[in-house]
């Protein structure tokens, strides 16, 4: 019975060692920073996105990008926006 625990002790830590040494080889997840992909930041909260995920305002022939409704709209209701 206590070889029995000692060989499953053995087996488990021979696992756990195999298990790091395999799992430190793998490779991060690819954001879209690392695909080349350009960043924005939204001027109300500061958070930055991908340019592909935002949505957009034209404002005095310069772009401005938000990351939610939320902050767009809070964008809109303190800032006096040229008619178009």
């Amino acid at each position: 019975m206590v070889r029995l625990l000692w060989i499953l002790l053995l087996v488990g830590i021979v696992y756990l060692l195999a298990k790091r040494a395999f799992s430190s080889g793998k490779r991060k997840a690819v954001g879209p920073e690392d695909a080349g992909e350009e960043m924005v930041q939204d001027p109300v909260c500061g958070c930055y996105l991908p340019k592909s995920q935002a949505l957009s305002l034209s404002s005095q022939g310069e772009r401005i990008y938000f990351c939610s409704e939320g902050c767009f709209q809070k964008y809109k209701s303190s800032h006096v926006l040229p008619k178009s």
